[in-house]
């Protein structure tokens, strides 16, 4: 793949992530506040429903996705803009990929840590 098109595929990838990701980290920080605070009470986000909404796995799993597939493609749409040093872009490169399938092996086994307990 060209750089010109990878790096429009990055952003693509960083522009549809974007919004989805932030719905996500919105739901966490307003459950997370409503556990701890008494204020989110006011519009109807008791305890027990912020506990619910914290702790749910397919919000865990959709924000863990978002942030990997966020992450990679714009720490691949800045390496593709500022390096120019195809030698330097390869191994940046590739050192990306390994914290992203790092990452990505840690919540996998998180997730399955969970779920045998």
């Amino acid at each position: 793949m060209s750089r010109a098109r990878e790096t429009y595929f990055c952003l693509r990838i960083v522009e549809y992530t974007s919004i989805p990701l932030t719905l996500c980290l919105a739901l966490y920080l307003l459950s997370g506040y409503g556990m701890i605070s008494p204020v989110p009470d006011l519009v109807g986000l008791t305890y027990i429903a912020s506990a619910k909404i914290h702790t749910l796995p397919l919000l865990r799993i959709a924000t863990a996705a978002l942030t990997i597939l966020h992450f990679y493609g714009g720490a691949l749409l800045l390496l593709n803009r500022n390096v120019r040093n195809e030698r330097i872009r390869k191994s940046i490169k590739t050192l990306v990929l390994v914290i992203v399938l790092i990452f990505s092996l840690l919540i996998a086994l998180s997730e399955i840590a969970v779920l045998l307990d």
